[in-house]
């Protein structure tokens, strides 16, 4: 999934879970497990990008997503939870960030690339990709907020 995603579900659970010691850990464990559904993100095909792009494309996705989350659910909970269960959302995909940018291809940042790499659901389009994202994401939004 995108990070816009990601930090999209980590806000509502956020916003939806007010005890950060049961929200926290969930935003956490949600990101591999969205990130099972078949889906498309800037990450894929890093391989024949340049750092550069690659860097300029996550930043970019990375900030929308925290900017949307903020907008959507960040005014009415404490900051710092908010900002803390964004971060656990995204933080399996910041842990990659040294395989993809420094080259550190040894543990543990070579198994993080593994487990992401091998568990990533992938759509064979772009478009299918955004649908199951927004579909994802709506759907667990529409969840936490029921059972709110």
């Amino acid at each position: 999934m995108t990070a816009t995603a990601h930090a999209l579900v980590g806000g509502a659970i956020a916003a939806s879970i007010p005890n950060p010691l049961i929200g926290i850990p969930l935003a956490f464990i949600s990101h591999p497990f969205i990130d099972m559904i078949p889906h498309w993100d800037f990450g894929w095909g890093w391989k024949k990008k340049t750092k550069i792009k690659l860097f300029l494309q996550a930043s970019f996705d990375l900030l929308l997503g925290l900017g949307l989350a903020y907008f959507l659910f960040g005014k009415n909970i404490d900051l710092v939870y908010f900002l803390l269960a964004v971060f656990f959302s995204e933080v399996w995909d910041i842990m990659e960030a040294p395989y993809w940018f420094l080259g550190w291809k040894f543990p543990p940042f070579s198994w993080i690339y593994n487990f992401q790499s091998n568990m990533q659901g992938k759509t064979k389009t772009v478009s299918d990709g955004i649908l199951t994202q927004v579909v994802t994401v709506a759907g667990l939004v529409l969840l936490l907020r029921i059972f709110h």
